[in-house]
């Protein structure tokens, strides 16, 4: 069973998040921002991928992706966001893959393309 980081500061959209990924078969460790991320992912056994969102309080996603991408270079990371036209520039998806992230989807997601996401990065 793989373990997934879900890193978002809206509490619905995690808990949603988190039913469709324990639906199916995935462990999950959450954190409402990039700081307690960090920190659940120095206190977790192994985690397999890290789903995070860009806009958030204390860490945003841009600066947690750069900090993670230098301590653990080989975890998977997608980015969750709202899209170029709802965030600035500095919080776009576009941001996100510059700093590490292995892929990306836009806000709002249906659980099928979550799905997708999530299979293609992870080893077969």
């Amino acid at each position: 069973m793989a373990t997934i980081l879900l890193v978002d500061d809206e509490d619905l959209l995690r808990e949603g998040v988190r039913e469709i990924l324990e639906m199916s078969d995935f462990s999950v460790i959450e954190a409402p921002d990039g700081q307690e991320a960090l920190r659940q992912f120095a206190l977790a056994d192994k985690v397999d991928l890290v789903i995070t969102d860009i806009v958030m309080p204390n860490l945003d996603g841009v600066d947690f992706v750069t900090k993670l991408r230098e301590m653990f270079p080989d975890v998977p990371i997608l980015t969750i966001s709202g899209g170029s036209r709802v965030v600035s520039a500095r919080f776009g998806l576009d941001s996100a893959l510059l700093s590490g992230a292995n892929a990306s989807l836009t806000k709002p997601f249906t659980a099928k393309q979550l799905l997708e996401k999530v299979k293609s990065l992870l080893p077969a």
